[in-house]
């Protein structure tokens, strides 16, 4: 009789155990009762949750080519490929120093660039007198602080402001240069030129010129600061006295006249891409 009471006595736990574990509550019963986890699929296996992970998913730590259907990159999955950010690197002397413009960013078609972003830029203007004798002009230069050498371009406006009535019209705008010079450079370089066909056909009449680095310069650095000349070639026909008549009656011819405009020295701040 005591064999049989110790014998309950250690079964009757063990009924217990089993009978608690036939009665505990079940973690889920279908897929929709396990919680999201990002970059995993969730499902009820034998009333546990269990959780596979998922590939080309931004978020599961892996740098996959794919990232939620679109190319890999820190643009489009900054959580796997770590942020798009960081300043740029140029040497002054034996030094390394920070750029002040030029930082890692994510371009509009999702790919992260070292340049200068345009929201950083600022217009700069400049307005320069041009007297030839027979007329008044004036040409208006605006570029950008940065100006990216790559994708940017300098903008001119040259305005007819008076004319002598010797001035035969139109005055024809027929050339424009740009020379540059920075402390990398032991002379002037031409680094951009551009054939004319602008014509000025009365007082208040504008030409528009769009001029980018057309002769491929690429500053050494990622930044490089100088100084800017540009120049505008022109003609025109001016009357001047060719004789009298008997009469005493002046008479006058036209003449061509060719001349170029130099723009006096201007700072420019040049960066490049890349």
């Amino acid at each position: 009789m005591v064999n049989i009471k110790k014998r309950l006595l250690f079964l009757l736990p063990a009924i217990a155990l089993i009978a608690l574990a036939g009665c505990s509550k079940p973690e889920c019963r279908t897929s929709a009762d396990c919680g999201q986890k990002a970059c995993f699929l969730s499902k009820c296996q034998d009333k546990k949750c269990a959780y596979e992970l998922q590939r080309n998913c931004c978020g599961n730590r892996i740098n996959d080519s794919i990232e939620n259907g679109r190319p890999g990159n820190q643009c489009t999955c900054p959580t796997d490929y770590g942020k798009c950010e960081g300043k740029g690197k140029i040497k002054i002397g034996s030094r390394t120093e920070d750029a002040v413009f030029v930082h890692y960013f994510c371009s509009v078609d999702s790919q992260c660039i070292l340049g200068a972003d345009r929201k950083d830029a600022s217009s700069q203007n400049f307005l320069d007198p041009i007297s030839a004798g027979f007329f008044k002009a004036s040409s208006v230069a605006r570029y950008s602080k940065p100006f990216d050498v790559a994708r940017d371009s300098f903008e001119f406006k040259v305005s007819l402001d008076d004319m002598s009535k010797e001035l035969v019209l139109p005055v024809m705008l027929t050339k424009v240069k740009l020379l540059y010079s920075s402390e990398f450079s032991r002379a002037e370089l031409l680094i951009a030129e551009k054939e004319l066909n602008g014509v000025l056909n009365g007082v208040g009449d504008e030409v528009s010129i769009s001029l980018p680095l057309t002769l491929s310069y690429r500053p050494q650095e990622l930044e490089e600061q100088g100084s800017i000349r540009y120049s505008i070639d022109y003609s025109y026909m001016k009357q001047v006295l060719s004789g009298k008549t008997a009469n005493g009656t002046s008479i006058y011819a036209n003449e061509t006249a060719r001349a170029t405009f130099t723009a006096p020295v201007k700072p420019v701040f040049f960066v490049r891409s890349g």
